[in-house]
């Protein structure tokens, strides 16, 4: 069984990049409590089915996706990315390029999801 979860199931993040066994720092009745709250609630159902039950489980936490309804200046990486090629510009990297980058030989961030 796979599971979609999402970056959100760490709510406001504490540390970064976050490592799989990081909790998160949610906080369960902001705005967005009822989205992240539900991807936590969805994977907790799923690794509590596979105990009971033995079904292999696997989790994928999706990051930075890119889709149709997403606004060119809502600041985050991959629209960023998307607009600068589009308009043939070079692509901005913030960074020095030390800090550890697991998607990037990953693109899913999930406990034994990709090998």
């Amino acid at each position: 069984m796979l599971i979609a979860s999402t970056s959100e199931v760490y709510g406001d993040p504490a540390e970064h990049p976050q490592r799989e066994s990081y909790w998160g720092h949610v906080n369960p009745i902001g705005p967005r409590a009822c989205y992240d709250e539900g991807k936590r609630c969805a994977e907790t159902l799923a690794t509590s089915y596979a105990r009971q039950y033995g079904v292999e489980v696997r989790i994928a936490r999706i990051f930075n996706t890119y889709g149709p309804r997403m606004h060119e200046n809502d600041g985050r990486v991959v629209s960023n990315f998307v607009v600068q090629a589009l308009a043939g510009q070079p692509l901005t990297v913030f960074g020095d390029g030390s800090r550890p980058v697991p998607s990037a030989t990953c693109p899913i961030s999930s406990r034994d999801f990709c090998g």
